[in-house]
């Protein structure tokens, strides 16, 4: 895993400090680069991370996104059980993660309709309760709260007329695109990186 210099992994992150992020992908592609970048930056910063990997998509693809396994060792990932309910354990998740810099949970499209499955109209206002306790945890504990989002499959959080999408429900919204070895983050809602809001990066895909 090619690492990013110091100075790219602090000017990165230290924007999302005490915040709930929400990053849109466009495509797979862009989601494993996006991945490989920030597993990157926390193996260079050192910063203690917990992974709530919903949808296993980072034990799954460990080879392609973190290929030295053993660089890892202030991540940890955690996998939710077969048949587990998901509001307690993701609230368990997130309670017992008062001592991680960084927290992530992957993803966002998963989380909803998981939350879903069980026909309730009341959806919506669910995933907008855990987004919102992210975003007090985020801010009281000073922590770095990241989730993802597809765009072309993000879900309208609730069927009222001028509610919000997925992507827009963190103190941070940032969308993520890759063209030409350059991975760009423009923020859409909320203020993060200096200048116009954006951040840039060559990755080696």
């Amino acid at each position: 895993m090619s690492l990013p210099t110091q100075r790219e992994a602090e000017a990165f992150l230290t924007p999302l400090r005490a915040k709930s992020t929400v990053f849109l992908l466009d495509n797979r592609t862009t989601d494993l680069l996006f991945s490989r970048f920030l597993l990157s930056c926390l193996v260079r910063t050192r910063n203690e991370a917990l992974v709530a990997d919903i949808n296993a998509f980072y034990s799954s693809n460990a080879q392609r996104i973190a290929p030295e396994s053993d660089a890892l060792q202030n991540i940890s990932l955690s996998l939710p059980p077969p048949g587990f309910a998901v509001e307690p354990w993701l609230i368990d998740f997130l309670i017992g993660a008062a001592d991680a810099a960084v927290v992530v949970l992957d993803d966002l499209n998963t989380l909803y309709h998981l939350l879903s499955f069980d026909g309730s109209k009341r959806t919506g206002n669910r995933i907008s309760f855990l987004m919102a306790l992210t975003s007090f945890l985020a801010r009281t504990r000073l922590q770095t709260i990241i989730s993802k989002v597809y765009a072309r499959n993000r879900p309208i959080q609730n069927s009222r007329r001028g509610a919000r999408s997925l992507d827009r429900l963190g103190d941070l919204g940032v969308a993520v695109e890759y063209e030409a070895s350059e991975l760009t983050f423009a923020c859409k809602n909320g203020s993060g990186w200096r200048g116009n809001g954006t951040f840039s990066v060559r990755v080696n895909p």
